[in-house]
This record gives C-alpha cells, sequence and structure tokens, in this order.
C-alpha cells in the first residue's frame, strides 16, 4: 500500500549518496550511518575542518584532501563549505514503525507532493527540533535525500525517521485507524490560535504551489491556518511547516 522507491530492502534509490556542508557532513559521522569516504578540500586546517577529519578518523572512514574543483562537482550547486561525504542511501521506515503504541501521545508530518529539496530538508530539521515520531514524504516523486535536502536538514536527514509513500490518502486511513487527528495546512483553515490539540495527530503541508492534492483533503479531519499580519498572503513550505509544528507541539520536543 505504502510504495517505496526503493531496492526492495527500504533504501531510497536516488542520488542521495552524498551530502555536503558542515553540518550534513557532522549529522552523518555523528548517525551511525555508514560512511565510505569523506573529501575534504586542500589546504583548509579551520576548526570546522579539523571537526569533521577528527569524527571521521574516530569511526575510521577514510578522509581524502581534495581540489576545491572537485568538491564542487560533487557538490553541484550546493554550498559545500570544504567538505563532502559518502553514505549508504538513507534507510526508509514504514508507518507502522512511527505510529504511537496505543494509550501514548504521537505526532507525525506528511508532506504531500512537496518538491523542493531545500523545504524537504528544512522540514526535516523542523521535525527533529520539535520530536516529530516520523514524517512521510507522499506524491508520485519525492526530491533526493542528498545534496540540496541533506544540508538543508543541517545533519538531521538520518535523524527522523522518514517513510515514502506514494498515496498520502492510504497512510491517513492507516492513521485514523489508529486514532490520529488528521490536520490539514490551509490559509482559510481554523486560526492557531483555536484549535485544540488531541494527544494523536498528524500534520499534513502541501505543494506551495496546489497546495494538498483532492484525495489528500478528503481524509483532513480539520484545516489550521497561520495567523499573518495584513498584506502577507502565505509563507513558505519549509517556514510554514516550523511555525505549524511549533504551535501544535507547544514548542516543546
Amino acid at each position: 500500500m505504502f510504495g517505496h522507491d526503493s531496492d526492495g530492502k527500504g533504501r531510497l534509490m536516488n542520488e542521495a549518496d552524498w551530502v555536503v556542508g558542515f553540518h550534513a557532513v557532522l549529522g552523518l559521522l555523528e548517525s551511525g550511518q555508514a560512511v565510505e569516504v569523506v573529501l575534504v578540500q586542500d589546504g583548509r586546517r579551520d576548526s570546522r575542518v579539523r571537526t569533521i577529519v577528527s569524527k571521521a578518523r574516530t569511526r575510521s572512514v577514510n578522509v581524502r584532501f581534495v581540489p576545491s574543483g572537485k568538491l564542487r562537482e560533487v557538490a553541484g550547486s550546493v554550498a559545500h563549505n570544504g567538505c563532502a561525504a559518502r553514505s549508504g542511501p538513507v534507510t526508509l521506515r514504514e508507518i507502522d514503525d512511527c505510529i504511537a503504541p496505543e494509550g501514548r501521545p504521537g505526532k507525525l508530518l506528511l508532506l504531500d507532493d512537496v518538491a523542493d529539496p531545500h523545504n524537504l530538508g528544512a522540514a526535516i530539521r523542523s521535525a527533529a527540533a520539535f520530536g516529530v515520531d516520523g514524517l512521510v514524504i507522499a506524491g508520485p516523486q519525492a526530491p533526493p535525500l542528498g545534496g540540496a535536502a541533506a544540508k538543508a536538514a543541517a545533519g538531521h536527514i538520518h535523524t527522523v525517521p522518514l517513510v515514502r509513500a506514494k498515496v498520502a490518502a492510504d497512510v491517513l486511513v492507516r492513521l485514523a485507524g489508529e486514532g490520529y487527528w488528521v490536520f490539514g495546512a490551509d490559509s482559510e483553515g481554523e486560526s492557531l490560535r483555536q484549535v485544540k490539540v488531541p494527544d494523536r495527530w498528524v500534520l499534513c503541508v502541501g505543494s506551495e504551489e496546489r497546495g494538498l492534492r483532492a484525495k489528500t483533503r478528503h481524509r483532513i479531519d480539520e484545516w489550521v491556518s497561520i495567523p499573518m499580519g495584513p498584506g502577507v498572503e502565505s509563507l513558505n513550505v519549509s517556514v510554514a511547516t516550523g511555525v505549524l509544528l511549533y504551535a501544535l507541539t507547544g514548542g516543546r520536543s
């Protein structure tokens, strides 16, 4: 029901092997995820690079000092900050792994058809900040989990349980059966100031251009919106996600 874009072992099949930037590489090294090699810009000896090299050598990971051109080749359009690392694909979880035990509070985030890797990475970072139990990446396509997404996640790409589902509505049916209240983000929804938050909930956020897809909208229990000043119509998807999670969790992780 919840199909993975994977190799049959729960691993996302994409170009997510390379992560770049200090926080992303440090987070990878601290996650316990397998790391094949760390690339460091030749000639860099600042404190951040020393930290990366020390962490890598503590884990017996191969460290290679390379010209900046090699790092630019690996990083593409993403700022590499002098380092990059190659790991195995991110391990995906099943939705059942993220459902809280019966009788206990649960909080989940579902992104429906969000295609921008920066928004995905920033949402993962917010999910980590507010202690979300898992993040469902829904829709027919999903951004790669390396590069820009990993950098925006600032080292948390491996700390938040990630679930891949092509049809968000199927996941929401499953969660409703487990007692989760389904919130949907919409500018016409109830103001966050008026919302009563239950013990078990999932927040659904759609793409900036189209919002939540029609099938997903049919599974929403309550629409919520962010109170904003005059003349401001909307916020960036990742910013709105952070604000909504802060409000729904009471700012607690």
